[in-house]
C-alpha cells in the first residue's frame, strides 16, 4: 500500500497530531507491503510545490489537523488552495485526521462535513475521516487513557493496511465520548483543572492567584 501523510499542524513535529498518527503508520506497517511518507505543511509553507506534485502522484493521502477553534489551521487552507488548479485523479483516495482538545468529539463534525465536500470538488475520491476530541495535553493526560487512545489508532492504522479502508466500528469507538453529559462534565471539569491548569498555574508560582478577579466584581 502507498500512503502519503501530511501534518498540517503549526507544530509539526512536536505536535499530538504527529504522536497519534504515528501509532496509525505503526499499524499500517504491519502490512510489509506498505508505503508510507509523512510530509509537513509548516515545513513547505513556502513552496507547495514538491508538496503538490507528490499529493497528484499518491495512491492514498491522509491530512491530518487540528482544529483551532473549530476551524482547521490556516496553513492547511492555504494548501487546500494551492490545489485549486491542480488535476487531481479520481482514484486517488483522499482521507483525514482531525483532532481537537475539548473533551467532545462532536466539535469536529462540522470540519469533517467541509472535508467530505472538498474531496468531491477536487475531484477525488474521499475516504472518510478520523475524529477525535480530548486530543490537547496528552503528555499530562492519566497514562491509561493516553494508552487507550494510541492502541485505537494503532489498530485503526492495521486494519486501514490490510484493507485500504477506515473501519467505522473503530472510529466510532475511537469518537467516544461525542457528546458529555452532566455528569461526565462534573468528572472532566476537576481532572482538566488538576492535570493542566493547575500544573501550569503551580509551574509559574501563580496557584494561589487562581481566583483573582484583577478586574473587580463586576466585570
Amino acid at each position: 500500500m502507498q500512503l502519503t501523510i501530511i501534518n498540517g499542524s503549526p507544530r509539526g513535529t512536536t505536535s499530538n497530531t504527529e504522536k497519534m498518527m504515528n501509532h496509525f503508520i505503526r499499524g499500517v506497517e504491519e502490512n510489509n507491503n506498505s508505503n508510507i511518507e509523512t510530509y509537513y505543511i509548516s515545513k513547505e509553507r513556502k513552496d507547495f510545490t514538491v508538496l503538490k506534485k507528490k499529493f497528484l502522484e499518491s495512491e492514498n493521502v491522509i491530512i491530518g489537523f487540528p482544529l483551532y477553534i473549530d476551524a482547521m489551521p490556516g496553513i492547511v487552507k492555504e494548501f487546500i488552495e494551492a490545489l485549486a488548479s491542480a488535476k487531481i485523479p479520481a482514484s486517488l483516495r483522499l482521507h483525514f485526521f482531525i483532532q481537537n482538545g475539548f473533551p467532545e468529539t462532536y466539535h469536529n463534525r462540522f470540519v469533517e462535513r467541509y472535508c467530505e465536500k472538498l474531496a468531491r470538488r477536487l475531484g477525488c475520491t474521499y475516504g472518510g475521516s478520523i475524529t477525535k476530541g480530548g486530543c490537547e495535553g496528552l503528555e499530562v493526560q492519566p497514562p491509561a487513557m493516553v494508552e487507550k487512545i494510541f492502541n485505537y489508532f494503532f489498530e485503526i492504522g492495521k486494519s486501514f493496511g490490510e484493507s485500504g479502508f477506515l473501519d467505522q466500528n473503530l472510529l466510532k469507538k475511537l469518537s467516544h465520548p461525542e457528546h458529555l453529559t452532566e455528569d461526565n462534565l462534573k468528572q472532566v471539569v476537576p481532572i482538566v483543572n488538576k492535570f493542566m491548569w493547575d500544573q501550569w498555574l503551580t509551574k509559574n508560582n501563580a496557584l494561589e492567584k487562581s481566583f483573582a478577579k484583577p478586574y473587580g466584581e463586576d466585570l
